[in-house]
């Protein structure tokens, strides 16, 4: 396990040392700490928020190139511990669009277009 993995399954404060090592983690692969947040499952208020809210708009509108995943996507897609929820839907809701492309991209072109069509 990774120092980041013990961090958030024993909840450590984001002032206590979570975010040194979300720092260290993003220098060492070459990534933002919102991206490293996401992917290890960093809880929103205890430092996801800070670095969602620190960030440029267009930074949860790019892929994590590791993954090609968008960071709702990474944020969503925990395997070994709980994912927040909150976290999920704050990065939904500061680039809604990914959401519909994502699922107009899925085949359901048509139901996208009708959907459109009426509002």
């Amino acid at each position: 396990r990774y120092p980041i993995d013990l961090a958030v399954s024993h909840r450590l404060a984001w002032d206590d040392g979570t975010k040194q090592i979300v720092e260290a983690f993003a220098s060492s692969d070459q990534t933002t700490k919102l991206y490293i947040c996401a992917k290890h499952g960093v809880q929103w208020n205890n430092g996801t928020k800070e670095e969602l809210e620190g960030s440029d708009v267009d930074i949860v509108e790019r892929k994590d190139a590791s993954t090609g995943l968008y960071p709702f996507m990474l944020a969503a897609a925990k395997e070994k511990y709980c994912y927040d929820l909150e976290v999920v839907y704050h990065l939904i809701s500061r680039s809604p669009k990914l959401l519909q492309q994502q699922y107009c991209g899925n085949h359901k072109e048509e139901l996208c277009s009708r959907k459109r069509r009426r509002s």
